[in-house]
């Protein structure tokens, strides 16, 4: 599951129309093309017309006959855009691995030098990215040999603005790590004065936390993650990206565990 950017749409009326009107296109085509050679235009659309007729009459009553074909059809169709659509994310997310594996704005958990890298776009309020958060951390631990490139997104308002922006101001004061861990397993409402309570107790000097917040650099880290998000299709979080396969949601420990291996397979 994931907090998403925007809702799916309902496409299964507009496909029926489509899968219809192709079937009826394809006959009119194929009569048409037939007759090319026939040199009495009246004679020829008159024939189309009479064609097209019986065809349209001969797949009203195979669907109504045979309605199992429109499922079958839009199942085949789905997938192949799905597939489609894979390929093309592998393609994008190929394309920009330096910024997507390497940002030198991004923290870098786990171990730096892994052969296996994890790219998480989350959000502080994400209910699924607080579930998450133990399991990639036992990950790390027991892996010892992963990367985890962290890609802060959010997208649940302001307060999870606020949010990313103390998490990558506690960079320089070298308490990242504590706070996300903190705000993630946070309870409860998360506000601006709870994170900047949590930044405290994990021993972060706060007033210079809130200089480090307007930095530009913070705001261009948060902007340039927006942007790789729309870029290779991330629209909820979590949102992770193993090896270079695209894993949306709250993928469980043994699928993640899964996907590593087979990211330090491929790679071998």
């Amino acid at each position: 599951m994931t907090h998403s950017v925007a809702s799916p749409t309902k496409r299964l009326p507009l496909y029926l129309a489509a899968f219809i009107g192709a079937l009826s296109v394809a006959g009119v085509l194929f009569v048409a093309e037939s007759m090319a050679a026939d040199s009495s235009k009246p004679v020829r659309e008159a024939a189309v017309s009479k064609e097209q007729a019986e065809i349209e009459k001969i797949v009203r009553e195979y669907i109504l006959r045979e309605p199992e074909i429109l499922l079958e059809a839009l199942t085949i169709l789905e997938e192949r855009q799905a597939a489609s659509a894979d390929l093309e994310q592998q393609r994008l997310i190929a394309e920009n691995a330096d910024a997507l594996y390497h940002d030198p704005n991004s923290f870098v958990a786990g171990n730096p030098d892994g052969d296996v890298t994890i790219v998480e776009f989350f959000d502080y309020q994400c209910g699924y990215c607080k579930r998450s958060v133990q399991r990639v951390m036992n990950v790390l631990e027991e892996d010892g040999n992963v990367r985890l490139v962290l890609k802060e997104f959010p997208i649940l308002g302001e307060t999870s603005v606020f949010a990313s922006r103390a998490a990558i101001a506690a960079i320089p004061q070298g308490k990242y790590m504590d706070l996300h861990v903190a705000m993630l397993k946070s309870k409860g409402e998360l506000t601006e004065g709870r994170v900047l309570r949590m930044a405290e107790e994990v021993g972060i000097d706060v007033e210079r936390l809130k200089k480090d917040m307007k930095d530009a650099r913070v705001s261009e880290t948060i902007e340039a993650n927006y942007d790789m998000a729309r870029l290779i299709g991330v629209e909820g979080t979590p949102a992770f990206i193993i090896g270079t396969t695209f894993a949306p949601g709250a993928i469980d420990k043994e699928e993640m565990t899964r996907l590593i291996e087979e990211a330090r397979a491929s790679a071998s």
